[in-house]
This record gives C-alpha cells, structure tokens and sequence, in this order.
C-alpha cells in the first residue's frame, strides 16, 4: 500500500512539476526519476540490518543534484526539497557511526523524507505560480 501511495505520489509530482515547474520543476523530475529507478537495484542489494552502501551511495548523488539545483535555483522551493534529501543523507550516516541502529528505524528514516520532499516540490511550485501571477496582475 506504501509503495503504491509513493509512486503515485510520484507520478503527481512529475505531472505538476513538469506543467508548471518551469525549467527547475523537469530538472526536479529528472533528477527525482533517476533516483527512484537507481534506488530499486540499491535497495536489494544489500541488507537493512547494515548500512546499505549503494543506496548511500544514490541518495548522496541525489542530495549533490539536488544541491546544484538549489543553488542555481530564484526559487525557494528547491532549499526544502534539499533539505528533505539531506535528512535521508544523515540518516545513513548515522548507521556508519552507530552500527547497532536498529534496521526498522534506518528502514523507516531512510525512505520516510522522499514524501515531504515531493510535497514540498508540489506545495513550493504552486506557491511561486501564485506569487508570480500576483506581481502580474497586482490589485
């Protein structure tokens, strides 16, 4: 039922993303399409008992796509949408440093920020549209 909850969520976010996104909203698309599709192979090739070092290796890549998104980015939205990723970044960081976390909690904590981070896309996009057709059309 998760599963099917995040891709729809997903295909929500791509859809609105690339139709009122503009040009950072498909970046975000491109980049969130090939973390998801690289995050399969990572998650089952390793185990939730230990730090699974591939999908370490996925969500750091994405958070550095992420990053230069934000940076070269006039919107406040991708600032959230980086920050969601940081979270999943520290989160296997904290099972390098403590190899005794338990693996629910890593599995959770690991996969739980995608959800506010393609809110935060959907809620951020709408909000700039908003305050974009305000500056066009004052009162």
């Amino acid at each position: 039922m998760l599963a099917a909850f995040f891709w729809l969520l997903m295909l929500m976010t791509c859809v609105f993303a690339v139709c009122f996104g503009g040009r950072d909203g498909r970046l975000l698309v491109v980049i969130s399409i090939a973390a998801a599709l690289l995050s399969i192979p990572a998650q089952l090739a390793g185990s939730w008992h230990a730090t699974q070092y591939w999908l370490m290796l996925v969500d750091l890549g994405t958070f550095a796509a992420l990053l230069w998104l934000m940076l070269r980015s006039d919107r406040y939205w991708p600032i959230w949408v980086a920050g969601c990723q940081l979270m999943t970044v520290l989160t296997h960081i904290v099972t390098l440093l403590r190899p005794d976390f338990p693996s629910m909690i890593y599995a959770g904590l690991s996969t739980v920020w995608v959800i506010p981070l393609m809110l935060f896309a959907i809620i951020g996009i709408e909000l700039d549209r908003k305050a974009l057709h305000d500056r066009a059309y004052p009162a």
